[in-house]
């Protein structure tokens, strides 16, 4: 299967130009990675709180490669209320804070926001593995973990998403 850059997203910076094809995975494959899915699966029966689960010690070394997107009421777009370092990796800048609109091309956003939106819906991860590249020079290659989590009122679902690379 294969998304534009749905997954990772373009912005007006010097990464307009990358394209990104994801492949859905069965199961992650990078340690960090089956790190994020275990502990969401440890926490699979109540689920995973942001503010009580997430920040915590117990995936402190994991805290610079997620985000966290919370939907938006009305008008289908998430706006990024976390973003770890590894993000501005991939972003060039600082995405905390932006909508999810901001970071893609409108193609792209459709897309993603679809994806965030099964997984809310259906409460099951999506995995992706991602080769990110500028012409046929690859740039970025990593897995992607999507996750169902609450809101800290324990009610609004949001995702949670990892971003693994391969070094």
């Amino acid at each position: 299967m294969q998304f534009g850059s749905e997954m990772l997203g373009r912005s007006d910076n010097a990464f307009t130009s990358l394209h990104d094809e994801c492949t859905v995975l069965e199961a992650p494959t990078l340690v960090k990675a089956q790190d994020l899915m275990a502990f969401w699966k440890a926490h699979e029966k109540d689920g995973i709180v942001i503010g009580r689960d997430i920040p915590s010690r117990a995936i402190a070394g994991l805290l610079s490669s997620l985000m966290i997107y919370e939907p938006m009421s009305g008008d289908g777009d998430f706006r990024v209320r976390h973003a770890g370092t590894s993000f501005q990796q991939r972003f060039g800048m600082e995405i905390t804070g932006k909508r999810m609109s901001e970071l893609f091309p409108p193609e792209d956003f459709r897309d993603h926001a679809e994806g965030l939106r099964g997984v809310l819906k259906s409460g099951r991860p999506l995995v992706l593995g991602s080769r990110v590249s500028a012409g046929v020079v690859e740039k970025m290659h990593l897995e992607i973990v999507v996750l169902p989590v609450f809101a800290p009122n324990r009610v609004d679902k949001w995702a949670l998403v990892g971003i693994f690379y391969f070094r």
